[in-house]
């Protein structure tokens, strides 16, 4: 019987140590000028937002870190200071000499993308306008 007793009282403390301890319950105390300070029990739910899968990549048009033009940069179509100096046109991926560097398709120069590269033509994007470069003669 001594033994049936104690075994009661350890299953009456064990769940009430559940109950204080319990995860998702908060013990908030709080305090005022006209009273005692006192201990409030309240539950509090925690709700975790589930992360989104990136699934595809979205094109926001232009590079919002980009240089911004210059008034004569606009008037010449943003591309007055690139020179398309000769077009590499083989068997393989074409590529284009511009301002002494060799660039190739989707590669970029000058805040720009190379679009695409034709036999006497270089198309640039910035992701809102595209500018056309040519060979001079």
């Amino acid at each position: 019987m001594q033994r049936n007793r104690k075994l009661a009282i350890l299953i009456v403390l064990m769940t009430a140590a559940i109950l204080v301890w319990a995860p998702g319950r908060k013990r908030i105390t709080s305090a005022s000028a006209t009273t005692s300070p006192a201990t409030l029990d309240q539950t509090i739910s925690v709700v975790r937002p589930v992360p989104m899968k990136r699934t595809e990549f979205v094109d926001w048009g232009r590079d919002p870190f980009a240089r911004r033009q210059t008034r004569e940069e606009e008037k010449a179509g943003g591309v007055s200071n690139l020179q398309l100096n000769a077009i590499i046109w083989g068997d393989n991926e074409p590529s284009a000499f511009i301002n002494e560097s060799i660039v190739y398709v989707g590669e970029k120069i000058c805040d720009k993308t190379v679009k695409q590269i034709e036999q006497n033509r270089v198309i640039l994007t910035d992701g809102t306008r595209d500018y056309v470069l040519t060979l001079q003669e």
